[in-house]
């Protein structure tokens, strides 16, 4: 008799290690950012950026509708995708065309990540034939003269690819011009002391997957590039006039596992400063 109360408590145990464990990894969240930039024209007050990241080959049902229906529900301007859409150890590039052709019409931007050049990078023809803008090492100017800002990438600053001097000359203003907003995409957060020194207004990255195992207190224990307790692993980060967001990522490498850390679409709303105050930052609020 024993024996098959401590069998049923097994049981019991395992259904539900099991069942956190598929809810951490596929309960998909949605994360608002609001940030507030002195220099933005009036024309893009309230600009919206979809952020999304470490995708790793997964799928959230049947041709990505879970994931799509949630997107759909979203309002936002353009669509920016940092990296690692594949996973080294299965590069099945399908979950990610699924996703990419179903997106609503808006305009997506792309840098690579370090999964994508430990498979050689051979998604980047079909990322064109999908019409996906690759940033890597450029920039691209949204908007209108009277009123415009800068989308820049880098390519994997993680591998060491990555040529910030390039996108910034790429992203160059004209004498006299009045220097217009800039947003970076790059997948690593390792950019971030760089993209500061240069005064970049809003870096958007991911890789860190926010550690994939989260603990009360201490947060990320590992990533990879930072190794143990990292600096930056999750949110929001402020140096000077730049903020950085880290996306946490929607899939996994290495060990599917997820634990206080679920997967997330992200959205950046860019908002006008007061012009007669120093730059405000205001979570979720507006400015």
């Amino acid at each position: 008799m024993l024996i098959f109360w401590y069998s049923i408590i097994l049981i019991t145990v395992i259904i539900i290690l099991f069942f956190v464990w598929y809810r951490e990894r596929y309960a998909l969240k949605v994360k608002k950012y609001s940030i507030c930039l002195a220099n933005l024209p009036e024309g893009l007050a309230g600009f919206t950026v979809l952020h999304l990241s470490d995708l790793h080959g997964k799928r959230f049902g049947k041709a990505q509708q879970k994931l799509l229906y949630l997107i759909r529900q979203q309002q936002f301007d353009m669509i920016a995708i940092t990296g690692d859409l594949v996973n080294k150890f299965n590069p099945d590039f399908g979950p990610a065309v699924e996703l990419i052709e179903q997106l609503p019409d808006k305009q997506v931007y792309f840098v690579p990540g370090n999964h994508e050049w430990t498979t050689g990078f051979r998604q980047r023809e079909k990322l064109v034939q999908l019409g996906v803008r690759i940033l890597d090492n450029k920039a691209e100017r949204i908007g209108k003269d009277e009123g415009y800002l800068w989308v820049l990438g880098v390519d994997d600053p993680h591998t060491g690819r990555d040529r910030l001097d390039e996108a910034l000359k790429a992203a160059g203003e004209e004498p006299g011009a009045s220097p217009a907003p800039r947003v970076l995409l790059a997948h690593s957060p390792n950019i971030f002391p760089e993209a500061a020194a240069a005064k970049v207004d809003v870096v958007l990255a991911g890789h860190t997957h926010g550690g994939q195992v989260r603990f009360p207190l201490v947060g990320a224990v590992f990533t990879p590039g930072q190794g143990l307790f990292p600096r930056w692993n999750y949110g929001r980060y402020q140096s000077g006039p730049s903020t950085m967001i880290i996306n946490p990522g929607l899939g996994e490498s290495d060990l599917p596992i997820r634990l206080n850390i679920k997967p997330e679409i992200v959205l950046v709303t860019l908002l006008p400063a007061d012009r007669n105050q120093e730059r405000k930052i205001i979570y979720g609020r507006g400015c």
